[in-house]
């Protein structure tokens, strides 16, 4: 089994687990390939024919990962893809947090960084434009950040720690576990994600959710900060720094984008990002080895 120490103990099992399966040895290498090429023919057409939403791309996107959330997915896939769509909000609120300031609370269904990100049942998840809203989050992120309200408040966050996302419900997994057939692992899983969406959107919302990487940037650069006095933490976050996305050019060719870096990059970074901040002090304690 591989072990990588610069993720968590969660992320290690679920990886090394779905190596054993039929999908990630014989259907992963083939969605790989078929994405090469659809996305090939798909952007052209989209170029020409369809570059802005006619209104109905969203829903159909969420429609099939309902669907595949319902009828396909591993339970512990849909589990860490509902982690996900859950930790992502928590950690924009976290750095976004500001000393006497109370927090922005919106009743909007699991859209905006301070929505109501409850996940109850696959037909809230369809209903309230899941897909599309959680890639949005990132370009809320970029716009709200305020370099110097951070560094201001940087020993507010220091004293504080991100919501739990265990008090959010996922009752949405019942229906998994009782409906799925258990076939389709977390890399499995993502990859067809990103085929719908380079099939089923237009060209606008297509670029707008595969190129959603910028908050990432911030987040590291944000944990650089607060980890600053602990060299333990910021030598794991060194194996986060940016690669081929928009985390270090601003503007990545979809062309050229890797599905698998949405599960590696992004879910990845954001479930070790959280655990660092639950459980980790941002400085050292003394005559610790580090």
């Amino acid at each position: 089994m591989h072990r990588y120490p610069y993720i968590t103990p969660y992320l290690n099992q679920v990886f090394s687990a779905e190596k054993k399966y039929w999908d990630f040895r014989f259907l992963r290498p083939v969605l790989l390939v078929s994405y090469f090429f659809i996305r090939l023919v798909s952007f052209p057409i989209k170029f020409v024919l369809r570059r802005s939403p006619l209104g109905f791309e969203g829903r159909l996107i969420d429609w099939c990962m309902t669907f595949g959330l319902k009828y396909l997915a591993r339970t512990e896939a849909a589990e860490l893809f509902i982690r996900h769509t859950q930790i992502e909000p928590i950690l924009y609120r976290y750095i976004l947090s500001k000393r006497d300031q109370p927090s922005r609370d919106s009743s909007e269904k699991l859209n905006g960084i301070d929505g109501d990100f409850n996940l109850e049942s696959l037909a809230i998840a369809k209903r309230n434009n899941l897909t599309i809203g959680h890639d949005l989050l990132s370009y809320e992120l970029v716009d709200r950040f305020d370099k110097q309200l951070f560094l201001e408040n940087i020993e507010y966050l220091r004293s504080i720690r991100p919501e739990e996302h265990e008090k959010y419900s996922k009752t949405l997994l019942d229906e998994t576990r009782r409906h799925s057939f258990q076939l389709l692992g977390p890399t499995s899983l993502v990859i067809l994600v990103v085929i719908v969406i380079t099939i089923c959107g237009d060209l606008k919302t297509t670029v707008t959710a595969l190129n959603s990487f910028g908050s990432d940037s911030l987040l590291l650069w944000c944990m650089k900060r607060l980890y600053v006095d602990n060299p333990s933490v910021l030598t794991d976050l060194d194996f986060f720094m940016q690669e081929v996305s928009n985390r270090g050019h601003y503007n990545s060719s979809v062309f050229f984008s890797n599905p698998s870096q949405y599960l590696y990059y992004h879910v990845v970074f954001d479930e070790v990002v959280y655990d660092l901040l639950m459980n980790e002090p941002f400085k050292p304690e003394e005559n610790c080895v580090v």
